[in-house]
């Protein structure tokens, strides 16, 4: 059981955390996106604006969790 929470998957090749990384990247655009036109006038986009927010918090705990493991756990990649 521990080797499974200590092993970091590959997609495409490359470690999880970098593909969780680029995924954070363009939900915080949309994020920032969403509040600007949010701060406009625009309250439609006050729900996607949540949405994305709760996204990016449980996306951001897996991405540092994965992070950190390699960093100073040494998880293994396979």
């Amino acid at each position: 059981m521990l080797k499974i929470l200590t092993t970091v998957p590959l997609i495409f090749g490359y470690p999880i955390h970098i593909w969780l990384g680029i995924i954070l990247g363009i939900l915080l655009t949309i994020q920032i996106i969403a509040g600007l036109m949010t701060v406009k006038g625009h309250t439609q986009y006050f729900k996607i604006h949540r949405v994305v927010w709760i996204l990016i918090a449980i996306i951001a705990l897996i991405h540092m969790y994965y992070g950190l493991g390699l960093w100073f756990f040494h998880f293994t990649i396979k």
